[in-house]
Formats: structure tokens, C-alpha cells, sequence
């Protein structure tokens, strides 16, 4: 048992980690940044090493043996333990230093984080790498699959940090080119939808609630929605916050309540928020995102739809 103990070793350990999380080899190979043959001959050597299947293949695809489905709690324990210790060591790292990885979504990283951050962060700090992963679905953060992460909602659960660093208000946009901007009834309108599968935002649900017009247009992210309404196509539920892009973006009184506000969270694993590379770009958010819920609607760029005699 001890020969085998000594043989066993993390690094091909976490390769039947990633595996069981990716579903297949070659999607464990782009997380793990590999090709897919070292996934598959880590996984061999393992199998040979512990001398049993860890996966059934068949033309569907890879299945978990026993074996693997018992060994997973204690691998993810393990890793939960190694992430401390690493965690432990950056604290004392001497510089601000190395790489962060921001999990955020595209448009926070297209219309804020690189236009207003990433300059300055980098003049600040020189040798500070900061990666940003793009996406409308959360990263793991209790994995390591990001450092910090910018999210809409509040996450519940895990060993995190998480403050709110911005509310978000939303308001009817539309473009100064857009042929209807002086209808007075939202019926008139041409409504553009963002659906984000599986998710129902509070924009949306807002829209369906105090507009019963099927939507001109849909798309399913929200960069697609913002320049839709840039090129004058119709009104969008954004966030007030937008107006800074574009001059032409005016915001519409149609008669209806207020829109919700949105609420954005800064997250970081409380065993990282002390490392210094972390830190620097934990306490850049912190201070550079109140900034997006002071955009004020000056009065030329608010338009109030004539009422009807």
C-alpha cells in the first residue's frame, strides 16, 4: 500500500478530476490547457497504476466507474486542501505580481473593465497580468476556476467574500435614429429582448410584465442587444449606465414604473482576497464600480414621449 501511496501523485490525480468534470478527454484537455493525448495517457498510466477501470467507453461517450464515483469526494477534498495551502503561500507573496483571472461577463468586460481598468492597473502595476474569462454562466470560484469574479446576483453557499459594489438602474433605451422614439404608447414599440437560456433576467421579466407586445427582435447576449438598439432597430430595458457609449442613446419616458435595479457583486475565495496580485485588482473594482451608478440622464438625452390630445 505504501509503494502505491508514493506512487500516487496530484498532478494525474487532478487530469481524472477534470475529466469527470468535462465529461470527455478532449474537453478536459481545453481546460486543463493539454493536448488531448497527455489527458489520455495520464489517465492510462492511472488505471495501469491503480490497476482498475476508471471510465466505461462506448460510442456515447464516458462513463464514471464505482471506483471514480467513490474516489471523487475525497479528490475534491484534497484539492480543497491543496488550494488552501497555495493560498496560504501567496499571501506572502513580496510584489504585486503574476497573474489574476476575472471571471465577469463580456459586456462588463467590453464597455467597463477594459476601457476604464485595465490601463491604469497596468501602469500601476507593471508585472500584473489580469486574464478576463467571459461568460454569462458563473464560475466555480470554490474550484479555482477564477480568482474574482463580477456577478449579478449574490451567490449563496461557499467559503467567499462578496460585496456589492454597484446598483445598477435601468431604464427604456433607444437611439436617436430609431423612426417610433415619439409613439406614446409602449404597444407601438419595437421591443428588443435579450433571453439568456435558462436564466430569466430582471430586465426581461420587468418588460413582459408592463408590456404585453411580442418582442421585435430577441438575442441571447447582451452586446448583440445594446448595439440593436444602437443601430436604431428599437427599445431595450438596459442599464442607465449604457447612455455613456453612445450620444445618440437616449432614454424613453413611456408611462411606465421604474425598472428594477440591478445589483453587481464582487467575489473573491476568502483564502485569496489577502494575496497581493489579488488584492491590487479586488480593490481597483471596489473603488472604480461605484462610478457606473452615478450616470445621471442629462435632460437633452431624456425624451418624453408627446401625450396624445
Amino acid at each position: 500500500m505504501q509503494d502505491l501511496v508514493d506512487t500516487l501523485r496530484w498532478d494525474d490525480l487532478r487530469f481524472l478530476l477534470a475529466v469527470v468534470r468535462a465529461g470527455s478527454f478532449s474537453a478536459a484537455a481545453l481546460t486543463l490547457g493539454v493536448e488531448q493525448s497527455t489527458v489520455s495517457r495520464r489517465i492510462a498510466a492511472l488505471e495501469a497504476t491503480l490497476d482498475t477501470p476508471l471510465f466505461e467507453r462506448s460510442h456515447t461517450g464516458l462513463r464514471a466507474t464505482e471506483v471514480t464515483e467513490s474516489l471523487l469526494p475525497h479528490l475534491e477534498r484534497v484539492e480543497e486542501e491543496l488550494s488552501a495551502v497555495l493560498d496560504a503561500v501567496r499571501q506572502h507573496e513580496p510584489e504585486v505580481r503574476g497573474r489574476v483571472r476575472l471571471a465577469l461577463t463580456e459586456a462588463m468586460a467590453a464597455h467597463f473593465v477594459i476601457p476604464r481598468l485595465l490601463r491604469p492597473l497596468r501602469e500601476l502595476h507593471p508585472h500584473l497580468t489580469v486574464d478576463l474569462l467571459t461568460s454569462d454562466l458563473a464560475a466555480d470560484l470554490s474550484r479555482r476556476e477564477a480568482d474574482l469574479a463580477l456577478r449579478f446576483f449574490r451567490p449563496a453557499g461557499g467559503d467567499l467574500i462578496v460585496k456589492r459594489v454597484a446598483r445598477l438602474h435601468t431604464a427604456f433605451i433607444a437611439h436617436r435614429s430609431y423612426p417610433k422614439l415619439s409613439h406614446t404608447d409602449p404597444r407601438q414599440h419595437d421591443f428588443i429582448a435579450l433571453e439568456l437560456p435558462g436564466v430569466d433576467t430582471p430586465e426581461e421579466a420587468f418588460a413582459r410584465r408592463h408590456s404585453d407586445v411580442e418582442p421585435s427582435m430577441r438575442t441571447n447576449g447582451y452586446l448583440a442587444q445594446v448595439e440593436a438598439v444602437r443601430a436604431g432597430l428599437g427599445v431595450a430595458l438596459l442599464a442607465r449606465s449604457v447612455l455613456q457609449l453612445d450620444p445618440g442613446l437616449v432614454e424613453l419616458d413611456l408611462g411606465l414604473p421604474a425598472g428594477p435595479t440591478l445589483e453587481v457583486f464582487l467575489v473573491c475565495p476568502r483564502g485569496l482576497r489577502r494575496v497581493p496580485r489579488v488584492d491590487a485588482v479586488f480593490r481597483m473594482l471596489e473603488d472604480a464600480l461605484p462610478q457606473l451608478e452615478t450616470v445621471a440622464t442629462p435632460a437633452s438625452r431624456r425624451k418624453r414621449a408627446p401625450r396624445s390630445r
